[in-house]
């Protein structure tokens, strides 16, 4: 039962990076010009942090794909998803108008209902790594 609890995991959480990487990656522009207008991000080079969080979803969906570091890229997911939520909740609560820079549909939900979902996938995540510690 704990295999097929942890296949699910592992298609639920390459799914949501493998979507949300291809989204930005194919309006890569408006990724970056979205990134460029959130004031959390002003001190960072958005040309050196967009490629790095492309790259970060892209491995972690790498990651998942191998029994042997499907522990490391649920910690890795985990991290990035909680990241993730608290960068959206800061938004949210401390600022207006800034547009959130996932793509797809993702990039379209409302903030609550992005950061709650959010904090699912970092759930999702949590039990993934919970999970592969008792294997």
């Amino acid at each position: 039962m704990k295999k097929h609890i942890i296949t699910v995991i592992v298609i639920l959480i390459s799914m949501l990076f493998t979507y949300a990487a291809i989204f930005k990656a194919m309006d890569y522009p408006l990724f970056l010009s979205d990134m460029s207008k959130s004031p959390l991000l002003v001190k960072y080079d958005k040309n050196l942090l967009a490629p790095v969080v492309l790259g970060t979803e892209f491995l972690i969906v790498i990651l998942l794909a191998f029994p042997g570091t499907r522990k490391a890229a649920f910690f890795l997911s985990f991290f990035v998803m909680a990241m993730f939520s608290l960068y959206l909740s800061t938004l949210y609560f401390f600022f207006t108008n800034i547009p959130c820079s996932c793509g797809g549909i993702l990039g379209k939900m409302p903030y609550p209902v992005h950061i709650a979902f959010n904090i699912c996938f970092t759930v999702i995540s949590g039990a993934g790594v919970l999970l592969s510690n008792k294997s």
